[in-house]
């Protein structure tokens, strides 16, 4: 049990560094992990129930849960309250993970500490956010088309975008179509699968999130 261990560990998108300080506040070592949750396992299982220093980023939501589930106490800093390591001229990795666990050792709360929403939450996002991808993208897809189009010397009524490719599939001139009309079974590929989003969403609205309906 390394219940007064404290480590700070500064992320990054292929590896980690990591330092970690005895109760005393001496550092027992410096050291650089693969971004991979088993690199991560097999380092800190050896540390189990210290207390662990992160900053909010890409890959922290993660790094936290994990940690967590190991039976770690996990504070994520917020990068916008954290000066005395941003506004240093002395910038390294290495500096960085010092700094947050000697922070967390002496006070936590110097963290300005964030709590990222749980695993099923941060899940449900990520529908929201692939309707988002999928929505611009078929914006793209039916800008281009009309561009074309307009290439040529022709134009397309204006219309919603669901119901873009009914709408048109008659009037793309003849010389395009070979050209045009991959593009539009992609749009309506796209289309039927943001209405299947959508009815997920709904879904989700009435079984977890009430409150999202008076939006």
């Amino acid at each position: 049990m390394s219940k007064h261990i404290t480590i700070g560990m500064d992320l990054g998108d292929r590896n980690h560094i990591v330092v970690v300080l005895d109760p005393d506040g001496q550092e027992l070592g410096c050291f650089e992990l693969i971004n991979k949750k088993v690199s991560l396992k097999r380092f800190f299982e050896r540390y189990f129930g210290a207390t662990v220093a992160i900053e909010a980023g890409t890959h922290s939501p993660w790094i936290s849960r994990l940690l967590e589930q190991m039976g770690f106490q996990v504070y994520v800093g917020n990068p916008r309250k954290l000066r005395m390591i941003w506004d240093s001229t002395d910038k390294s990795d290495e500096r960085d993970a010092r700094m947050l666990a000697m922070v967390c050792r002496l006070e936590p709360k110097l963290l300005w500490p964030i709590r990222h929403r749980g695993m099923k939450s941060h899940s449900d996002l990520e529908i929201s956010k692939a309707r988002n991808m999928l929505v611009q993208t078929r914006t793209k897809l039916i800008n281009h088309v009309r561009s074309v189009v307009k290439g040529v010397g022709e134009r397309l009524p204006s219309c919603s975008a669901a119901s873009f490719c009914r709408r048109v599939v008659n009037l793309l001139p003849d010389e395009l179509l070979c050209a045009l009309m991959p593009l539009i079974d992609t749009i309506s590929d796209i289309t039927g699968r943001i209405r299947q989003i959508d009815k997920r969403i709904n879904e989700l609205t009435l079984e977890r999130y009430p409150e999202a309906q008076t939006l």
